[in-house]
């Protein structure tokens, strides 16, 4: 017998979202594990091995679609009817160059992401449902997040929306499809909802490769993007999406370039020597997704506001280095010179930055979301926490946190950045975060199924 062929399907692969990082660790563990593997995904990719056009969302006709199918966005463009031949017309081209390509292919296993769990695309939900029946191969289904997790997507416009959503997102009574959670709230609230049981494996990362250290490619990094040696790098890993909190970051960094003068003079924990002419720099390494522009307009108004340095430098990082029109670095050497990492997300299926930061042995800032709480924190990290209250919105809707807790995290930051001890509480949350999200996790759960 050959070996298995397997397909993973996402709207998007190669990028440095969450999702597709995980897809690319999948990969990986299965190829290693002896499977061919594919890759199936909308045209906003890198390294697809096949594109179905119709799996980007964000199009126009998506948008209008999601638009028009829930209250929130108060768009009523569409009645019922039309609204739900959209669905199924998109529904159907999906199916149909997916099944081509299986027909050619001929897969012994499917791995689904977010295609059964989100209100950003469910005409993609219907799709893969039937494609399961009628295939019936084991479709591995894993839910990073849910649409009812989310305001925009809590209300459908009407029964057949809601009707819809309660067949196919996820669907029920398909035998084939074995449902993956990453996080135990999502467990318990799919079970709740649609009694549906859900195996829980959350984020890993491969704990055994080589550390991220300066090298000849990522040397000139600093310098390409105008930051000095001595500067104090805060990097941001994460999309620029509102769930991300990253108007927490901002408010942060003004408390610490407030308080600058008590790192002036101090030796860093890796080395780095701050001086009078040391600035404080936050760079934001991932990009705006379209529906979330007016979210980035209204950082950059905060930025101008808090008059802190920062660069946007989305356009020079990928999920992995590169030579193109111009250079590209991986997201891992952004980590190698940043000196503190914030993740202020509001709302995360797990938290792919966390755990980078814990392999990169990097302080982190961060907001104690749901999941954190959860399923993270009792792990034992070290971490300086933002809390986890909201304190309300500023005018442009950005939310902000209590002073108190703001100031306390800067506090704590500059310890952090300054002590002898920090090395070896890094180096414990490695051992920590390698005993419970190494690669290991996710491959005896896929060993049931290759």
């Amino acid at each position: 017998m050959g070996r298995k062929k397997a397909v993973i399907v996402h709207y998007r692969v190669g990028l440095t979202d969450g999702v597709s990082l995980e897809i690319e660790k999948r990969r990986q563990i299965l190829e290693e594990m002896g499977c061919e593997v594919k890759l199936v995904s909308g045209p906003r990719q890198s390294g697809a091995d096949f594109i179905i056009d119709k799996l980007e969302y964000d199009t126009p006709i998506m948008r209008d679609i999601k638009e028009n199918c829930f209250k929130y966005f108060n768009k009523a463009t569409l009645d019922s009817g039309n609204l739900i031949d959209m669905i199924d017309e998109v529904s159907k081209r999906i199916e149909r160059a997916f099944l081509a390509y299986h027909h050619k292919e001929k897969f012994d296993v499917i791995f689904l992401h977010n295609m059964f769990s989100l209100g950003l695309h469910i005409s993609a939900a219907s799709a893969f449902a039937r494609i399961a029946r009628r295939l019936n191969i084991p479709v591995i289904a894993t839910h990073h997040d849910f649409y009812w997790e989310r305001k925009d997507f809590l209300e459908p416009v009407n029964e057949e929306i809601t009707e819809y959503l309660e067949t196919y997102v996820p669907p029920l009574q398909i035998n084939n499809i074995i449902h993956v959670c990453i996080n135990s709230l999502a467990q318990t609230e799919l079970k709740r909802r649609k009694g549906i049981s859900a195996a829980v494996i959350p984020d890993v990362f491969d704990f055994k490769q080589k550390s991220w250290t300066p090298d000849e490619y990522n040397s000139d990094l600093l310098r390409t993007i105008g930051v000095k040696p001595n500067d104090l790098v805060i990097l941001q890993a994460t999309r620029i999406v509102k769930r991300k909190g990253i108007e927490l970051t901002i408010q942060f960094v003004r408390e610490l370039e407030r308080q600058k003068d008590k790192l002036t003079g101090k030796t860093l924990y890796n080395g780095k020597a701050i001086t009078n002419d040391s600035n404080i720099v936050l760079i934001l390494a991932g990009y705006a997704e379209e529906f979330d522009k007016q979210y980035l307009k209204n950082l950059k108004d905060k930025i101008n506001t808090a008059n802190i340095k920062t660069k946007f430098i989305h356009q020079l990082v990928g999920a992995e280095r590169s030579y193109g029109d111009k250079k590209i670095y991986s997201l891992w050497d952004v980590y190698v010179f940043s000196d503190l990492i914030t993740y202020p997300s509001i709302f995360e299926g797990w938290g792919n930055q966390f755990i980078e930061t814990v392999f990169a042995k990097k302080p982190i800032v961060l907001f104690e979301y749901p999941v954190f709480i959860s399923d993270i924190k009792k792990e034992g990290y070290f971490l300086i926490s933002l809390g986890s209250k909201i304190r309300g919105n500023d005018k442009n809707n950005l939310i902000e946190i209590d002073v108190s807790k703001v100031n306390k995290a800067a506090i704590e930051s500059i310890k952090a950045l300054t002590s002898k001890e920090t090395n070896i509480l890094l180096d414990r949350n490695f051992e920590i975060g390698a005993r419970y999200h190494d690669y290991n996790v996710l491959r005896e759960f896929l060993k049931t199924y290759v």
